[in-house]
């Protein structure tokens, strides 16, 4: 008895314990909050200088919508004296750089792009855009690098003047699609995919099942990725007046040329015309000076970054009746579903405050999504149904890439706006699901019991019996069933024109408008004044549509949805050459944690967010 009284309070103590580690935590994490929150605030900015040139440093991703600066990251930032600018999305920069064209103030244009991570071309190809306009004021643009990854040299090849540090180097590789593949691993650790699918080219679930591609697979991929390809050197082609081997050489080519200018990789650029000049930081930053002026106390040119110009220069703001635009990014989900995803529930409440707002005249959905859930993509298809009632025009903006899912949401729309290198279709339906029962019997484990149907029992240590995998795959065929019939009737098609295209078959912005998937090709502005022409609008203004935030709201979500943080930190902490593997790791297991679906079937393409 009196050790079970011991126990008793002893168990207490530890419990009040708990509790007051608990609220000193709490109280030391309030107060690193409002610390952080008081050193981050805005200072007043200086006033522009008279001349100053415009500098675009892109860093990270180029994003569709703001990331949520949580007071976690800032602190981070904050305690390790990071300095780098946060990434920047579409809208920022188009609109600065829209600004900067008339603006006398502004002398010219800088691309500093060391930072910028691996994009879409499609979106890379929206910035191009942006920078094309403001070459029509006559400024000079200019492009500094002590190297250019792919990516980075695409926009790099829009400036009237690349740059180039004689140490460093253009990266040009090609375009390619690689996954990890799990059959014999599984086969290894006795763990059983069951795979349910419909659509000969929906090859996402394969890596469960082969250790290789599949022909058809290997098939799909290779067309719309050597389209995406000649996209890519046809635009340096053009920008650069070089020829194509410039840009795609033969691996003979390649070694010749490169051996003639003994190895150096920046002296081969510049032969190959992919730059302009050779210079050393301090030679780039004096090319620049001399257009702007110089800065004696930051010791470089006259400059102005994108975000600080944003905060001098006035929008141009009027009371235009509205589109409103609502952006929708990331895998389609269900419930809760963190940073970088579609959560169906929210996007179903936006698309009801565009329903209801008077102001609001058409809407655009600009939609840059894998898919995902096939449940969660119907939610949203309701409510995008339900707009279309109020008798608004709705348009769809098809971003980097609107696939799977993302499709399945836009079909229904008016009309449907693509990029030439936007990734839509693959319409196709898959279920996946992994038993361990075999793993557990080698543990010496077994699951026995006994059910009052045939269908209890089936689950992660007793498998799946052939009845209950005839059910999942009837329910799959249904869904896929419903996804042609929707596109068919959205896009006012026939099944069987809606088949060919069907299958899973993955297809870029132009292949798409050949088969009737998409109307127009063109990017977000095209699809916003073509929602005004719908909606008889002889002038408009663009209005995201928003809602209000409680103070409940914001709290939990700045200190608690930041999920993505440990990832990155896990990428960031491994050896620079083993970055690339735990990059591809991280998304493979990114993908996984995307299985929500109550029903377990998803419309997804994984391999098109990498694009």
């Amino acid at each position: 008895m009196w050790s079970a009284i011991k126990w008793f309070f002893r168990t207490l103590a530890r419990v009040l314990n708990a509790i007051r580690m608990l609220i000193i935590n709490l109280l030391f994490l309030v107060i690193v909050v409002s610390v952080i929150l008081v050193f981050s605030a805005k200072e007043e900015a200086p006033e522009l200088p008279a001349s100053a040139a415009l500098t675009l440093t892109l860093t990270g991703p180029v994003l569709e919508q703001d990331a949520t600066a949580t007071p976690r990251r800032l602190a981070e930032k904050w305690l390790s004296g990071d300095t780098t600018p946060p990434p920047m999305t579409l809208s920022q920069i188009k609109e600065a750089l829209d600004r900067a064209r008339n603006d006398e103030r502004i002398g010219a244009l800088v691309l500093r792009l060391q930072n910028m991570s691996e994009s879409s071309l499609t979106k890379l190809d929206e910035v191009g855009e942006a920078i094309e306009g403001f070459k029509t004021s006559g400024k000079p643009v200019y492009a500094l690098g002590d190297y250019y990854t792919q990516g980075q040299y695409y926009l790099a090849a829009h400036a009237d003047e690349v740059l180039l540090n004689p140490a460093g180097a253009v990266t040009i590789q090609g375009l390619g699609v690689y996954r990890l593949h799990y059959k014999s691993a599984f086969e290894r650790f006795n763990i059983t995919p069951h795979v349910f699918r419909v659509g000969t080219y929906k090859s996402f679930v394969e890596p469960y099942l082969r250790d290789d591609m599949s022909e058809e697979s290997r098939e799909d991929t290779r067309r719309w990725l050597g389209q995406l390809w000649q996209h890519y050197q046809d635009n340096i082609v053009k920008l650069r007046d070089i020829p194509a081997d410039h840009i795609n050489p033969s691996k003979e080519q390649l070694l010749s040329r490169f051996g003639a200018v003994n190895g150096d990789p920046a002296r081969y650029a510049l032969e190959q015309g992919l730059v302009d000049r050779l210079a050393s930081r301090n030679e780039m930053l004096q090319t620049v000076a001399e257009q702007v002026g110089w800065d004696s106390q930051t010791n470089g040119y006259m400059s102005v970054d994108i975000p600080a110009y944003l905060s001098h220069s006035e929008s141009r703001k009027h009371a235009a009746p509205a589109v409103g635009l609502i952006t929708a990014s990331g895998a389609i989900m269900s419930g809760d579903a963190g940073p970088n995803t579609i959560n169906d529930e929210y996007l179903g409440r936006l698309i009801d405050e565009a329903r209801l707002d008077a102001d609001i005249h058409a809407l655009v959905l600009r939609i840059d999504s894998p898919g995902g859930s096939a449940f969660a993509a119907e939610q949203i298809r309701s409510s995008l149904l339900r707009f279309k009632e109020s008798g608004k025009p709705l348009v769809v903006s098809m971003g980097s890439t609107a696939a799977s899912g993302g499709y399945w949401i836009a079909a229904d729309a008016d009309r449907i706006y693509a990029a030439p290198t936007t990734l839509t279709g693959s319409i196709g339906v898959f279920g996946l699901f992994l038993t361990f029962e075999e793993a557990f019997e080698k543990l010496g484990l077994h699951t026995d019991g006994v059910g009052t149907t045939d269908f209890v029992g089936a689950g992660l240590t007793t498998g799946l019996p052939e009845h209950t995998k005839q059910l999942i795959q009837m329910g799959v065929e249904h869904t896929y069933d419903q996804f042609v019939e929707l596109v068919a009737k959205g896009r006012s098609l026939n099944p069987e024109q809606v088949e060919r295209a069907a299958q899973g078959h993955v297809w870029t912005g132009q292949d798409a408008k050949a088969l009737g998937l998409v109307d127009e090709l063109g990017y977000l502005d095209d699809a916003l004044a073509g929602a005004a022409g719908l909606a008889e609008l002889a002038e408009f203004s663009v209005k995201p549509v928003k809602l209000p935030s409680s103070a409940k709201e914001i709290l939990l979500e700045q200190l608690l949805l930041d999920s993505g943080a440990f990832g990155d930190w896990a990428t960031a902490a491994l050896p620079v050459v083993l970055r690339p593997a735990g990059e591809q790791l991280k998304q493979e297991l990114s993908a996984l944690s995307r299985f929500d679906d109550i029903r377990g079937q998803y419309v997804l393409c994984v391999a098109c967010q990498e694009f």
